[in-house]
């Protein structure tokens, strides 16, 4: 019997600035995140990390601020899975561009002996997210999904099938394209850079939460929906919880790959 799988909660960051559970803005394209000067201090956050790459900053400050809203705003009786069951699965086109060009200009500049060995930590795609689960203490599996422009969005479906099955309790999950040094692109990307992050949990019949009805995952198929799938995710839970009615998102990448998702009002919100 499957699991009833919800997003409890989600959390985007644009060049448009920072929505959490809010329907967001994409920004301009090619345009760096939008600064959030309010935003969690890394230090207060993450205390003994040592010069982090801004790629994981970025994340475990979005991550942080997430976690903080689901475990402020549900009443105790939705309290979140202990961290230390919950998995994290992130998609990127990217990856860690940023960091992998960083490290090279710093040995053209200084010498191949000279490399940044606190850049160089951060040349591999899971590095920024295990940033983040030693950070805030997430013990579950970390994944890094690629699968062209819907990686992010087959990492939401990869979620939501690993918590139906009943093999995870929760995931944070999402997608990650940070690929800007100062001016310039290092990599592949959807085109501005953005974080979207969001939370699934096994739940019961009253949780209040949108719920993933469907989702699938594969190669060959091309159906898409829009180009910035996680976004749409997002806007599809928004309307999920506000308005009513089934919400889907479906993507696909010019190598074939597809994801889609199928979000829909709680059955405890009634008609």
């Amino acid at each position: 019997m499957s699991v009833p799988v919800a997003v409890s909660a989600f959390a985007v960051w644009t060049p448009a600035g920072v929505f959490i559970d809010t329907t967001p803005e994409a920004g301009a394209p090619d345009a760096p995140l939008a600064a959030w000067p309010d935003g969690p201090v890394l230090a207060q956050v993450h205390p003994r990390a040592r010069r982090p790459h801004a790629h994981a900053v970025s994340l475990v400050r979005l991550a942080h601020q997430l976690l903080s809203e689901r475990e402020r705003a549900a009443p105790p009786a939705l309290r979140l899975i202990p961290r230390d069951e919950v998995e994290l699965s992130l998609g990127t086109v990217a990856g860690s561009a940023s960091a992998d060009l960083e490290f090279v200009e710093g040995l053209r500049q200084r010498g191949v002996a000279f490399g940044s060995p606190s850049t160089f930590v951060y040349t591999l795609p899971t590095a920024a997210p295990a940033e983040v689960a030693l950070a805030l203490g997430l013990r579950g599996a970390l994944t890094t999904v690629t699968a062209g422009a819907v990686s992010g969005l087959s990492a939401v479906a990869r979620a939501a099938a690993r918590i139906a099955s009943g093999s995870a309790r929760a995931c944070l999950c999402g997608g990650v394209e940070l690929a800007r040094v100062g001016e310039r692109w290092a990599g592949p990307g959807t085109g501005h850079e953005a974080v979207a992050l969001f939370l699934l949990e096994a739940v019961d019949a009253s949780s209040p939460w949108p719920r993933v009805e469907a989702w699938g995952l594969g190669f060959g198929e091309a159906a898409s929906t829009g180009t910035d799938t996680l976004l749409e995710v997002a806007r599809a839970v928004a309307r999920a919880r506000e308005q009513g009615g089934a919400q889907a998102v479906v993507g696909s990448s010019p190598e074939g790959a597809w994801a889609r998702l199928q979000v829909a009002p709680s059955p405890s919100r009634g008609p």
